[in-house]
């Protein structure tokens, strides 16, 4: 009988272990570079992720205030608290190099999503192809003004992983099209309010000889068509390009003629949220998101880059887009 009573207190302390195990809390911390609408969906979007809902990951968000230095003291935090991973998105891709290989140092892996560090020890990156969608929108653009014409570019943060491969694409396509004629480029930091500024002195220098704009995302765009259309212009005249598919954004493509490409938040971050899981937990981690039966290709979770594809808005689709 003793043995008996003893099997079964064995048997049930190890059930109550393992409920314990399946019920554990991995504690990961999102290090976006700030929180603009993208990154406010994306961290939005995270916060849906069926193991969040269920509790079995706790999310710390630090909020990087667009500043490489800020994000270098949040790592160390995240360090020194302890995290079992991180979701990083830096602001600069070489400044974010140093707190990767600290995180690397202490055994927390290190999951890039959206922006890209320049560092060979993140256990992977899911994003967009950023060459890619500067090359898509300055194709639109070559197509919209048939070849011809003065365009200015809005830049993001310079440093930032999209604002340097966006403007490779973008390059490319100009350097491809002889009839388009870059004006001028300036950095307007993701800003809507900073690219109506940027576009308002434009305006001033160049006045109607501006046929085009192109946006490296959806804010600064917006901010431009503000600047255009309290200029006297319309988008008809000057027409904007630009990437993100942001609400304001995909709502400007069926008032104003604006082209975006949407990027969805939801993969970016659900992706990352997978990643970091099967890190933690190693091989037999099976991802819980469905966009892995969608348009995306898990690889067991092995594969170094994850890329999410890029949609076009057009005056066809922009309404599907909306979320009511």
């Amino acid at each position: 009988m003793r043995t008996t009573r003893t099997l079964l207190v064995t048997a049930a302390m190890a059930l109550t272990l393992g409920a314990q195990a399946q019920a554990q809390e991995y504690q990961i911390t999102l290090m976006p570079f700030g929180l603009p609408e993208y990154m406010s969906s994306w961290v939005d979007e995270m916060e849906q992720h069926p193991l969040v809902l269920d509790g079995t990951v706790e999310l710390t968000v630090l909020d990087g205030r667009f500043d490489a230095s800020v994000q270098s003291d949040q790592m160390d935090t995240a360090i020194t608290r302890q995290a079992d991973a991180i979701i990083f998105a830096p602001i600069d891709a070489d400044a974010a190099a140093a707190p990767v290989a600290r995180a690397a140092e202490a055994g927390i892996p290190v999951v890039g999503s959206v922006t890209a560090a320049n560092s060979d020890q993140l256990f992977a990156y899911i994003g967009t192809n950023d060459v890619e969608g500067g090359r898509l929108i300055t194709e639109e653009m070559v197509t919209l003004l048939n070849g011809e014409g003065n365009v200015v570019l809005l830049e993001g943060p310079i440093g930032n992983s999209p604002q340097l491969r966006r403007r490779a694409g973008i390059d490319e396509v100009l350097a491809e099209n002889e009839g388009l004629n870059l004006l001028a480029s300036k950095t307007a930091n993701w800003s809507r309010a900073e690219g109506l500024a940027v576009m308002e002195n434009w305006l001033s220098l160049y006045g109607d000889g501006i046929n085009g704009v192109i946006a490296q995302n959806d804010e600064m765009g917006l901010g431009a068509i503000q600047a255009i259309e309290a200029a006297g212009y319309s988008t008809d005249q000057i027409r904007v390009v630009a990437i993100d598919g942001i609400q304001d954004g995909v709502r400007a493509v069926g008032s104003h003629g604006f082209y975006t490409l949407y990027k969805s938040a939801h993969h970016e971050s659900n992706g990352a949220l997978d990643l970091a899981m099967r890190a933690i937990v190693g091989e037999e981690y099976e991802p819980k998101s469905e966009i892995w039966e969608d348009n995306m290709t898990w690889d067991g979770g092995t594969a170094q880059q994850y890329d999410v594809p890029w949609i076009p808005v057009t005056s066809d689709n922009w309404q599907s887009f909306i979320v009511e």
